[in-house]
Order: structure tokens, then C-alpha cells, then sequence
């Protein structure tokens, strides 16, 4: 008897193992395709991107969006705005603080007769979330599709073991366009952290609102995905038993949890930014600071890179992105908070500066990292990367822009890098979700923005590597020292300092900064995984 209630967990493991094996894709996803809305300009938004294009409307106007609360209100005030279409496609999207918010927004413009599609990749959807878009699903004006989902809604490890090669491929895709006029492309995704809504931590990152012709190509990306075949209606789904009441609940529940929200931290941090009157009401002004015009290519990975498709059988965003690295002839600036370059990638940003092109790099610090398997990757280069003459800088776990210190809810979080920015010879800047790693190049689906405007990528790198680096980084430097071991023996050995300016004095580290001797070995241990193909 004691035998068989040890093995009773055992049993149970397997047999939900195999019911999930035995779970489905639908069968039938023969759905009829939808497209962007372009014929939007007698809109209260399109009138208001005509004011901003009124100089020149083959050329798309930007508007960099540099902090989380600046994010929060751009996406809030183009929601409340929208008299036509809304689309949202997104690689996370978390029902928390942010999410909550958004989802009540959105169900309201529904509500106003707006076309709402929500394009999610699946892997972060919990059961929470999970319930608050089926529910959704029921609007009438709402539809919500998931990119390459688990067949297995209930117990998802079954399909990494039966399924591994489809699922290890994601849409890490962002993206928020609203009435075909406005466009938000960056790299955030949608939760508290990225929106400087944490206690705890939060990500520093840079997304591009943009109206003009850049909309329309998004609007295509968009499309791209959302009628492709790797996409499934959730209404699809058998264990979708969602109903119309469900969708009437879920509207009590958010505004409730909206009401609950007004008067608290966020709501007070947001109503004192600077920002916030321009986001709400003059979305046309032609005067703000950040405003760039000029011309940009959309770029991204064809949706069936899900479908372990090759680069001889489909377009890679890497291949879209390499003419233009090819191209460069002063200085090659990167930033990428997961910069896992490998042996090939080291190498070829060292035969960069064999041709007298300045490399720069910051990536996360392991003190700053969500994500320690990637810092790994990189931790595995760093010499090779240093030897080659490449700049590297970290970012610091715990500096803070001003913005972001005067914040009530998250003034001691942690700061984390998440941008994907590169900017070449500071003529043309990527900004987007595709990383500096082999994930982002040969696994997963990214989108992002190539802006041909000299301008933008001047006051970006200026602000970032000329005014910045010695505030927010460290700076990496490598150096050969004598050591002597046990035996008396002397050999020469190459380390790595990380250099750190405070009040013009200089702290030197032997060890990665502010970090605990268990996140090192971890970080040790990760390295000498044969793992580097999939961070």
C-alpha cells in the first residue's frame, strides 16, 4: 500500500502526459482573413496626423517614447481616441497593473463600435489572462488570436516534450497601432515592468510613436501574422467555454479594479508627468522636443520562421538587416539587453574594427539581467570580445533616469535593460524586438523599424554613448596580470575589470559588480552549457 501511494504521483504524471500528448491543433482553421483599416483620415486621429504631415506626407513623423510612464500615456491616449480599429500584437502581454488598465480601454472602445484585434503569442498566457481574453472574445468587435499556441491548454509541458521543435518557436513581435494613423514599434511589451510600474524592478527601454506611410507598412506586418497559418481564434479552442456573461462579468471586474487604481502611486505619477497633457490632447504638436521626420523601412521575419522555415524558403529579418551593416563605415553602435554574439558574432564585430569602425556595445550587467542564461552567452565572449577591440558597457543595476526617480511606486526598483537599438554611423537606427543573439536571428519572429533619418540616430547615440555611458554603465576593460599558484609557479593570466566613475573617482572590480556569489555561479554554470543556440 505504502508502494503504491509513493508511485500515485508517478501515475498521475503520466497519465496527464499522455491525454495531453494526445491533444490537438484545430483542425478546421480556415478563417476568413481581415485587413488594416487605411481609409481612416476623416478620423479624430487622422485629422490629427494630417496637421503633423501636412509638410510632406510621404515622409512618416516619430516621437521617441524613452520612458515607461511616456508609454503608458501614448498608448492610453491614442485607445481612448480610436473611433475605428485597434491592433495589438504582442510576445507578452500579463494581466497586472498595465495589462488591466489596457484591457478595460480597449473593451470600451469595442463597446464604441471599434474593431479591436489582439494578437498575442501564447507562451506567456497564464490562466488568468487566459479566461480575460476568451471572455473578450465574446465582443462582438473584439477578436483575439494566439500565434503558434500549445495544443495542450491544461498541462503545457506535454507539448515541449511532444512538440518541442514547434514550440521553442516564438512571435516576439510588438506592435500597437490605432485607427490606421498611429503606430507604436519598440521594444516593450506590456506589463508593469516595462512601464515603470514595479516595485521592484523595472526596464529601461525605447519605442517610436509614428504616424505617415510607416503605419501602413506596420498595418502589413500586422496582417502578415494575423492571417497567417500558424495563427489560431481562440473561439477555436475546445476548452474555450467562454460566454457572453463571462464578457459582462470581466466589465464589472475592470472597472471596479480601474476606480480602485485613481488616487494611488501610478495614477499620481502619471498625472504629474510632463507628458501627459501633450499625450492626451495635442498628439498633433508640431513642436516637441523628440519629433522626427524622414523616411523608414519596415522590417521583419516572415510569420512562417514559426514553422522552422529556412532562410532559403522564406525572408529572415537578419538577411533585411545585413545590407545595411555591410554598409557602414565609421561606427557600429549596439544596443541589446540579451547580446549573446557566439563565436561567429565576436568575430564579426572584430573584423569591424580591423576596418577602423568604432564598436560600442551595452548590454545588461549580471547585477541588472532578467535573464541569466543570456548573460551566460555573453559572459562566455567577453574576452574575445575585448581582444577584438569592441567596446563593451554594462548597465547598473540601480541607476535611475530623473524621470523615473521622482516615480512613487517604483523610485527603488532595480532598472534592467530591455531596447533593441542599433544605430549605424549615426546616418540610419533599428529600433524594434530583434536582439543581438541567436534566438532573435534564427529562431523566433521579431519586427522592427529602420529609420533612414541622420537626426534621430544622432541625438540617440549622442545622448546614450557620448553623455551617458559613464552615468548609467560599466565600463569593461581587459588586462593581463601576473599570478603566482600554490606551487610558486608565475603565469601570465588576461582578466576583466569593470570600471565604474562616481564623483570623477574611479572604482576598479574584479567580478562582475553587486552581485552575490550564487548569481556568479550561477551564471558560470549556464556557460559551460551547449545552450548557446537557443538564448
Amino acid at each position: 500500500m505504502k508502494i503504491i501511494k509513493k508511485l500515485a504521483p508517478v501515475f498521475l504524471a503520466i497519465s496527464l502526459l499522455l491525454v495531453s500528448a494526445c491533444a490537438q491543433l484545430p483542425v478546421n482553421n480556415n478563417i476568413s482573413p481581415s485587413y488594416a483599416y487605411n481609409d481612416t483620415g476623416n478620423s479624430s486621429l487622422g485629422k490629427k496626423a494630417a496637421v503633423l504631415l501636412s509638410e510632406g506626407s510621404d515622409k512618416s513623423i516619430m516621437f521617441l517614447l524613452d520612458e515607461g510612464t511616456a508609454a503608458y500615456l501614448a498608448r492610453m491616449a491614442l485607445l481612448e481616441q480610436a473611433e475605428k480599429s485597434i491592433d495589438v500584437q504582442y510576445y507578452i502581454w500579463r494581466a497586472d497593473l498595465i495589462g488591466k488598465l489596457f484591457y478595460g480601454e480597449m473593451i470600451r472602445a469595442a463597446d464604441r463600435g471599434v474593431r479591436v484585434r489582439v494578437l498575442l503569442d501564447d507562451i506567456s498566457i497564464k490562466a488568468e489572462n487566459e479566461a480575460m481574453l476568451y471572455a473578450m472574445d465574446n465582443h462582438k468587435n473584439i477578436e483575439v488570436r494566439l500565434y503558434n499556441p500549445f495544443a495542450s491548454r491544461g498541462f503545457r509541458a506535454a507539448d515541449y516534450l511532444t512538440d518541442a521543435f514547434r514550440i521553442n518557436r516564438r512571435m516576439h513581435n510588438k506592435s500597437f497601432t490605432v485607427d490606421g494613423q498611429y503606430t507604436i514599434i519598440g521594444g516593450r511589451n506590456i506589463g508593469d515592468e516595462y512601464f515603470s510600474a514595479d516595485k521592484e524592478s523595472n526596464f529601461k527601454d525605447l519605442e517610436v510613436l509614428s504616424v505617415g506611410q510607416i503605419v501602413n507598412d506596420v498595418g502589413k506586418q500586422f496582417d502578415a501574422y494575423w492571417n497567417s497559418k500558424i495563427v489560431y481564434p481562440v473561439k477555436l479552442f475546445e476548452h474555450n467555454q467562454s460566454t457572453p456573461e463571462d464578457l459582462e462579468k470581466l466589465k464589472k471586474e475592470l472597472i471596479e479594479f480601474e476606480q480602485n487604481q485613481k488616487g494611488r502611486k501610478y495614477d499620481l505619477d502619471i498625472k504629474d508627468s510632463a507628458m501627459y497633457k501633450f499625450l492626451k490632447n495635442r498628439l498633433q504638436n508640431k513642436s516637441y522636443k523628440k519629433l522626427y521626420r524622414g523616411d523608414v523601412l519596415v522590417l521583419y521575419d516572415d510569420p512562417e520562421k514559426g514553422l522552422g522555415k529556412s532562410e532559403k524558403e522564406i525572408v529572415f529579418l537578419k538577411s533585411l538587416l545585413k545590407p545595411h551593416l555591410d554598409q557602414v563605415k565609421k561606427s557600429f553602435e549596439v544596443i541589446s539587453p540579451y547580446f549573446v554574439p557566439g563565436d561567429i558574432g565576436a568575430k564579426y564585430l572584430a573584423s569591424f574594427v580591423k576596418r577602423g569602425i568604432k564598436v560600442q556595445v551595452i548590454t545588461n550587467s549580471l547585477s541588472s539581467t532578467d535573464g541569466i542564461m543570456a548573460q551566460s552567452g555573453y559572459a562566455r565572449q567577453r574576452i574575445n570580445l575585448l581582444k577584438g577591440g569592441i567596446e563593451l558597457y554594462e548597465l547598473k543595476a540601480e541607476v535611475k533616469t530623473r524621470a523615473s526617480r521622482s516615480l512613487r511606486r517604483s523610485h527603488k526598483a532595480k532598472s534592467g535593460l530591455h531596447a533593441k537599438t542599433y544605430i549605424f554611423d549615426r546616418e540610419e537606427i533599428f529600433i524594434g524586438s530583434f536582439n543581438f543573439d541567436p534566438r532573435s536571428a534564427n529562431i523566433n519572429a521579431e519586427v522592427g523599424v529602420l529609420y533612414q533619418v541622420p537626426e534621430m540616430a544622432q541625438f540617440i547615440g549622442s545622448e546614450v554613448f557620448d553623455n551617458a555611458l559613464e552615468e548609467f554603465t560599466y565600463r569593461l576593460e581587459l588586462v593581463t596580470v601576473e599570478e603566482t599558484d600554490d606551487e610558486g609557479i608565475e603565469s601570465r593570466v588576461e582578466k576583466i575589470y569593470w570600471i565604474e566613475n562616481i564623483n570623477g573617482k574611479e572604482i576598479r572590480y574584479d567580478s562582475d559588480p553587486k552581485t552575490s556569489a550564487w548569481r556568479r555561479f550561477n551564471e558560470a554554470l549556464y556557460s559551460i552549457l551547449p545552450i548557446e543556440s537557443q538564448l
